[in-house]
Order: C-alpha cells, then sequence, then structure tokens
C-alpha cells in the first residue's frame, strides 16, 4: 500500500469513527440541534452537516422538527430514527419459542410464539425457529417495513469468536451453529448470544442503563447465568463465557447435581428445574403438605411458589432455602464486580411478593458493614420480555457502531 492509500485509509476511518459517534450522541439524547452535537464532539460545523446527511440518507436520523429560537434562525432539532427502522426478535426458551417484529424503539408489532420441541433435537429446533422468521419477514415485506436484522438469545455458552453455542446443558447442545441452521430461510443479519448476556444489553440500551453503567443481570428461572455489565459495556470474559454463577459450587456437600453434571452448583440448589428437583424428594417425608396431593409427576416450581403463599410450612421451607442460595450467588457477584445494582429476571422473579422480598432482605446479612454500600436487588424493566428486548439491543449496538450493511429489500428465501 503507498503512502497516499495509507493516508487515505486513515481519514475513512477516523471519519467512520466520527459517524459513530454522533450517531450515539443523537441516539442518547433523544433530540438534540446541530450546534449542540458541534459542541459536545468538537467537530467542524461542515463535517457535522456531512455526517447528518449520510444518517439521514441511510434513514437512521430525522432532521424535520425546528426547536425555540431565541431569536434569529431556529435551531434544527435531530433525532434517532427509531420508529421506522425494524427488526427481528427471538427468545428460545426451554418451554417456549417467542418471535417479534420490532421497531429499535422496543414496540412489538407483532408476536408468534410455539411451544419448543427441544427434546427433538436441535434439527427441530431450528425448523421451528426458521418458520417464525419467515413468517415475521413475510409480515414486514407485506407492511414494506425496513427490516435491518435478526436478534436471537439463546440458553448456552455462545462463543463470542465462532458465534457457536459450545454447550447448552438445558438443550442438550453441543456446538451447534445457530446462524449457519438458520441461513437457509433469510438473507438477513443474524446476531446471536447468550439471553443472560442479551438481557444485559438490554436494560443498558433500554432500561436501567439510564441510571447505572456498572450492574449485573441475573436470571433465575429454568436456569441459572449472569450478564455483567462494567462502565456501560457487556464483560464476557475470553471467549463469552463469564458469569456462569449457575455451575458455580454452593454447597459441596450436596448429593443434588445440576445439568452440567456438577454436585452443588446454584442451579442445582435454586433454579426452577432444581426446585422442582428438590420439592419431589422432601414430599416423601411430608405427607401433610398440598405439593403432596400433586404428585412428584405433576410438580414444578410454580406450585412450590403457590403453596408457600397459601402458607403450605414445606414449601416456605423451601423457598427459604432458594433465596438462601441465591443470596450467596448475588453477594458473590457484588463482591468480585463492586456493582452497583443486581437485575433479576426470570419465571421465578415474578414472585415478587415472595421471593424478591427474602432475597432483598437476606443479602444484608453479607455486608461488609465497614466498606459497603447498599446495592439495590430489582426486578428487570421488562420482566417477561426482557430477553425480547435484549435480541433487539444485539442488532442496535451493531447499528450504532455502523457495523451492519444497509438492508436488502428481498430479505427472505425460497426453500
Amino acid at each position: 500500500m503507498n503512502q497516499i492509500d495509507t493516508q487515505k485509509g486513515k481519514f475513512d476511518l477516523q471519519g467512520n469513527i466520527s459517524k459513530v459517534s454522533v450517531l450515539q450522541l443523537i441516539r442518547n439524547d433523544k433530540k438534540i440541534t446541530r450546534a449542540n452535537i458541534i459542541k459536545r464532539t468538537g467537530l467542524s460545523a461542515p463535517t457535522v452537516a456531512r455526517i447528518i446527511d449520510s444518517l439521514t440518507q441511510m434513514n437512521l436520523v430525522q432532521t424535520d422538527s425546528v426547536g425555540l429560537s431565541s431569536g434569529g434562525r431556529p435551531p434544527q432539532i435531530v433525532k434517532f430514527n427509531s420508529k421506522d427502522n425494524f427488526v427481528i426478535g427471538i427468545d428460545i426458551d426451554a418451554t417456549f419459542i417467542r418471535a417479534v417484529l420490532s421497531n429499535l424503539a422496543g414496540e412489538f408489532v407483532f408476536e408468534i410464539h410455539v411451544s419448543t420441541n427441544f427434546m427433538d433435537g436441535f434439527e427441530e429446533v431450528m425448523s421451528q425457529v426458521g418458520a417464525l422468521i419467515e413468517k415475521l419477514s413475510q409480515r414486514a415485506l407485506q407492511k414494506n417495513l425496513r427490516l435491518w436484522g435478526i436478534g436471537i438469545a439463546v440458553s448456552g455458552m455462545v462463543n463470542k469468536n465462532s458465534g457457536l453455542v459450545e454447550y447448552s446443558p438445558i438443550f442438550n447442545w453441543k456446538n451447534v451453529d445457530v446462524r449457519q441452521a438458520l441461513s437457509r430461510y433469510t438473507n438477513l443479519h443474524i446476531a446471536l448470544g447468550n439471553v443472560v448476556d442479551l438481557v444485559a444489553i438490554g436494560e443498558l440500551l433500554y432500561g436501567i442503563g439510564k441510571q447505572y453503567k456498572n450492574f449485573i443481570c441475573i436470571n433465575v428461572g429454568y436456569g441459572i447465568g449472569s450478564g455483567i455489565i462494567i462502565d456501560g459495556k457487556l464483560f464476557s470474559g475470553a471467549d463469552g463465557f463469564a458469569g456462569e454463577i449457575g455451575h458455580i459450587v454452593v454447597d459441596k456437600n450436596s448429593k443434588r447435581k445440576g445439568m452440567e453434571g456438577i454436585h452443588g452448583t446454584l442451579e442445582a440448589l435454586a433454579s426452577g428445574y432444581g426446585i422442582a428437583d428438590v420439592a419431589r424428594e422432601m414430599i416423601k417425608d411430608h405427607p401433610e403438605s398440598t405439593l403432596h396431593i400433586l404428585g412428584s409427576q405433576k410438580l414444578v416450581a410454580q406450585n412450590v411458589f403457590d403453596a408457600a403463599r397459601a402458607g403450605d410450612t414445606l414449601a416456605n421451607k423451601i423457598v427459604d432455602s432458594i433465596a438462601a442460595y441465591l443470596c450467596i450467588g448475588i453477594d458473590t457477584m457484588i463482591k468480585l464486580f463492586n456493582t452497583e445494582c443486581i437485575v433479576l429476571y426470570g419465571d421465578l422473579i415474578d414472585e415478587k411478593d415472595l421471593l424478591l422480598k427474602k432475597i432483598r432482605t437476606g443479602i444484608k446479612q453479607y455486608y461488609l458493614k465497614d466498606i459497603s454500600r447498599s446495592v439495590p436487588v430489582v426486578p428487570s424493566s421488562f420482566l417477561a420480555d426482557a430477553a425480547l428486548m435484549g435480541s433487539f439491543s444485539l442488532i442496535l449496538e451493531k447499528i450504532l457502531l455502523l457495523d451492519m450493511e444497509l438492508p436488502e429489500v428481498n430479505y427472505q428465501k425460497s426453500l
């Protein structure tokens, strides 16, 4: 490469960095004037004008609003065009696969879901997801919507370098390529992430990130995991497997195994499947419990919480045990990362009147009283929609980094 080409490459890189900075500023501020953009970025007026024109042509910003004038020419307002750009978000859960067509403001346009046939293997689940993608893509085409990509949240260890789901204990998947399997159904860009990591990104971009730049999202549902945000960025570790707190040992003397095969893990003792296993074992010695009437075959975690609220002694004992183990896991994360906030989500956190209250009370016993500040433990901003908001965020992140090509008009494949 000659000197002229090298210099041109430097200019192109600097120009792209400037464009990304302006785009993110516009999105974060909702509405902002050109003058304010110039002031806050330090870029020249002609440079800002060129960038805004380029982003307008990409349909990512709008400049059709006018602000209040203090005398003279009214300032032009620039805003992020979240309403006219769309994504597909998919949450692949052990129970249901939810797929949503949404704009970049996180407003659902259309949603469909199916029961997950995960017992039939990886290819069957991919066939289900592919069918949902085709239906939503067709809906977007009918409405002439600009569809940027597909974000997918999956329970499993997603290698950030290869994109493979290296291991999913819940689905029993090993080294599967979700993106390749789904490329048969669409021309759209497909982005994939661990569900808890995506929930954390969703909170950062749409939810609690407005208050905190250091927080940890913990999934308390069928499985347990965490997504870690440090200084406004996801901490994913060398391969993308950081935050797997469900697989840490909280009781080395326990005989219970998690799905990963390790005794005494947090998942084994406090996840949705772990709670059901514990309850099935304990009802054998407690015929007086209302849980005993259900029988071990039908018993699920929700039954334990329902019985606890109704005053069942055994059920309350189980819930106390769950809360105690979760407090150990949460306290570990607080002390390791000195975080500002803990965000809980998942099927079990819908029990706000029970489990969340016990966790908030129980965690206090572990504080280092001389140096610790109180760390709020709050439910997700989006509750049942947390994973979907995270899947949207995966595409939004790439758009804000200008790391995506403009969408093709025809984004549906014919098989």
